[in-house]
């Protein structure tokens, strides 16, 4: 019945919570004290767990059970409906591929939703075990929100980190074609998360006005110092995005020009020995009246004039500046 409980807590309001029941679940909102649920919607019977309580929207429902999600804020019944995402920080993902924290918070109640594990979430539970947590469900909403912001800066740090070491192999002219796809992949995980940060960040704006009344202006603070790191980890994005692709053509301009200087050398020496294999194919008819076929010094004549005849393209070609 309650597998799909991935935490049950009351906190106790001086940064500590107490683990609950997993069969001892809400059937209505609470009115007093704060307490969170945090589920695994693709396990057991939590649609149904949901729909049965009382004072919660069908709306509220579909919106924690959704299969495909964006970030937004939105005020539903008693609380706000809060669809957030974090950076995938699990073993083996790509960071990139962002986990979606879907929450209905209440000034006593919080439910939230979940297919993937989010470290940030596990990391608020640490706290909370270790008496370090967020007092209520206000708190633990800006805390939350703070703890998914804060997990962003790693990931971008690394992104620029490396395509900072891409730009400098570039500049040495050391890029290989395995970093070509290296750089490839990675501005397509700058355009991956910048998708789901811009919309993020609007919602977490509309979270602070939206909740305003139960928060305290310490709390409404730390969500709008959230939404300003996003913004500016947008902006980072977007410069690491245009920094793709000033490389993207950089290193296609690099690999025309060692194409272009080979094709030229190639050129050069069509040029020197275009005269001469025109020379070797005439003499090398085999009719009569081709003079030298009866000299045995004929041979050996005609390798000097061919000698003389290349040295002397290759000097005109010097002095004329084609090389």
């Amino acid at each position: 019945m309650s597998d799909f409980i991935v935490h049950h807590l009351e906190l106790n309001g001086q940064g500590g919570a107490t683990l609950l029941d997993h069969h001892n679940l809400p059937t209505q909102v609470p009115k007093e004290g704060s307490r969170w649920v945090h589920i695994d919607f693709s396990k057991g019977d939590a649609r149904e767990w949901l729909s049965g309580m009382e004072d919660i929207p069908e709306a509220v429902v579909d919106a924690l059970f959704a299969d495909e999600t964006r970030p937004r804020s939105t005020k539903i019944g008693q609380g706000v409906l809060v669809t957030l995402r974090g950076v995938n920080l699990n073993p083996g993902s790509n960071p990139s591929d962002m986990v979606s924290l879907r929450l209905w918070v209440t000034p006593h109640f919080i439910i939230s939703s979940r297919r993937r594990r989010l470290l940030s979430v596990q990391d608020i539970v640490k706290d909370l075990i270790n008496n370090e947590g967020p007092i209520n469900t206000a708190d633990l909403m800006a805390t939350l929100t703070q703890t998914l912001t804060i997990r962003m800066a790693s990931v971008i740090d690394d992104l620029e980190d490396e395509l900072a070491e891409l730009e400098e192999n570039l500049i040495q002219n050391t890029v290989e074609s395995d970093q070509r796809s290296t750089l490839v992949q990675r501005r397509i995980e700058t355009v991956r998360l910048r998708r789901f940060l811009v919309p993020q960040k609007e919602a977490i704006q509309r979270l602070a006005v939206e909740s305003q009344t139960w928060l305290t202006k310490e709390q409404v603070v730390l969500i709008q110092e959230s939404a300003n790191d996003i913004t500016r980890y947008v902006e980072a994005l977007e410069s690491l995005r245009e920094r793709c692709l000033f490389m993207q053509e950089e290193f296609v301009n690099l690999q025309s020009e060692k194409m272009n200087a080979r094709m030229y050398v190639l050129s050069i020496l069509s040029g020197i020995f275009l005269p001469l294999g025109f020379l070797t194919g005439l003499f090398g008819i085999n009719i009569g009246g081709m003079p030298g076929t009866e000299s045995g010094a004929a041979f050996w004549l005609f390798c000097g004039v061919l000698a003389i005849l290349g040295v002397g393209q290759f000097v005109i070609m010097r002095k004329s500046r084609w090389f």
